[in-house]
């Protein structure tokens, strides 16, 4: 996928599941910004155990087109569990590495090494 040079909010949001249209939780959330001038290379795998639960994990590659200080990678794994009609629980745990600290023109204070970022997300269906 790629973003054109200006700000392009058309290919974002969490419309389909992880890895769809919202690229990467911890680049997309905390350390972009990604949807304008990158290249985001995308490799994904689920599982379905059961009918009720599926288990993914996902690998972000970022390419800011720019001037590069925003590349890094990002690797997240996650499971969703529909609990019943009306309830699906999602926990996600991400792994996001930048190639550059803010002291060498990144995004991330103190330096480039791994962020880990963990969430659980509730949705809730009426």
């Amino acid at each position: 996928m790629s973003f054109s040079q200006g700000f392009d909010p058309l290919f974002f949001g969490f419309n389909r599941g992880y890895g769809t249209w919202f690229q990467g939780e911890v680049a997309a959330n905390y350390a972009g910004p990604f949807n304008s001038d990158t290249d985001v290379h995308h490799a994904g795998v689920t599982l379905a155990p059961s009918p009720t639960v599926e288990l993914g994990a996902l690998y972000f590659d970022f390419d800011n087109a720019g001037d590069g200080f925003l590349n890094g990678n990002e690797v997240d794994l996650y499971a969703q569990w529909v609990v019943n009609d009306h309830l699906v629980l999602s926990p996600l745990v991400g792994f996001y590495t930048p190639d550059k600290s803010a002291a060498q023109g990144g995004t991330q204070i103190g330096d480039d090494d791994t962020n880990i970022y963990s969430q659980v997300i509730a949705i809730v269906n009426f």
